[in-house]
């Protein structure tokens, strides 16, 4: 946002505002299963919820927020929101969106800016405290330990054999969670990927590289093909999957939900974030 420009009865408003806000009810827990097996749940409130509660409070005040997809003066993907009062007076700012991906993907990374930065204008928290959750026994130590481990396993230069993937013949391309052609007994099963890929199907997420995505997100690793999973991780995903197909919109919750993940599981992402709203004046 511009702190020049001074926003005197804007102020005023948005304090009346925040007087007056109630508490706020997180309606939607994540359950993140981390990659050393471990797990831990997080509540937030989503944008539904949010915008029900404050975009009639700030109505009363003669407030209005907007948000829409825009482009930086670079030429990048953002959203671009603005804090509006009837005397003509806003505050405006840009938030970063990574455009990677399909358009469903992108349509959730876009929910989640829209609410983050609803919620930073407002002064609202709309997530659970991430200090309890992100200890030094939390999620972020086991991923850098991970990480560490993958670096040194990595730079070796002994010699000394490792297993490898088998490598799928070059004619054809290795299948994609949710679809056939594993034969592996140890990994994810012909039941497992038809069951995957009926309910990628019921979500309504088509696209390949889409579920591609989705599925390394849900299982918290990157995926080459449908012969990565085991069976407990296919598990896990077909259980995440079901209960998205559930919702009301499951596209759009599926969306969401891989924001989510990937902002908890991404200490860089969380630290991007943080710098943008930093910048923007926002938090």
């Amino acid at each position: 946002m511009n702190p020049v420009t001074a926003t005197p009865k804007l102020n005023a408003a948005l304090a009346k505002v925040q007087a007056k806000l109630p508490k706020l009810e997180r309606d939607r827990t994540v359950k993140v299963t981390q990659k050393n097996g471990g797990t831990y749940e997080y509540s937030y409130a989503t944008l539904p919820n949010l915008t029900e509660l404050v975009l009639p409070l700030l109505a009363e005040h003669g407030l209005s927020f907007l948000a829409m997809p825009s482009t930086t003066a670079d030429g990048k993907l953002c959203l671009r929101y603005s804090l509006l009062h009837e005397s003509g007076e806003e505050k405006t700012g840009e938030f970063p969106i990574d455009p990677g991906g399909g358009i469903q993907m992108i349509g959730g990374r876009i929910t989640y800016a829209r609410r983050y930065c609803l919620t930073a204008v407002v002064g609202i928290a709309a997530d659970e405290d991430d200090e309890s959750r992100l200890s030094d026994d939390g999620p972020r130590t086991a991923q850098r330990a991970q990480r560490t481990q993958r670096r040194g396993a990595s730079s070796r230069q002994d010699g000394t054999a490792t297993a490898q993937r088998p490598t799928p013949p070059p004619a054809s391309r290795p299948p994609l969670p949710g679809e056939g052609g594993h034969q592996s007994a140890d990994g994810v099963t012909e039941p497992q990927l038809t069951k995957i890929a009926a309910t990628f199907g019921e979500i309504g997420w088509s696209d390949r590289a889409d579920r591609l995505r989705a599925a390394s997100t849900l299982v918290g690793r990157p995926l080459e093909s449908a012969k990565d999973l085991t069976k407990r991780e296919a598990s896990t995903l077909i259980e995440t999957l079901v209960k998205v197909a559930a919702d009301a919109d499951p596209a759009y919750r599926l969306g969401e939900l891989l924001t989510e993940v990937q902002r908890r599981t991404d200490p860089d992402a969380d630290a991007a974030e943080q710098a943008a709203a930093e910048r923007d004046g926002s938090a």
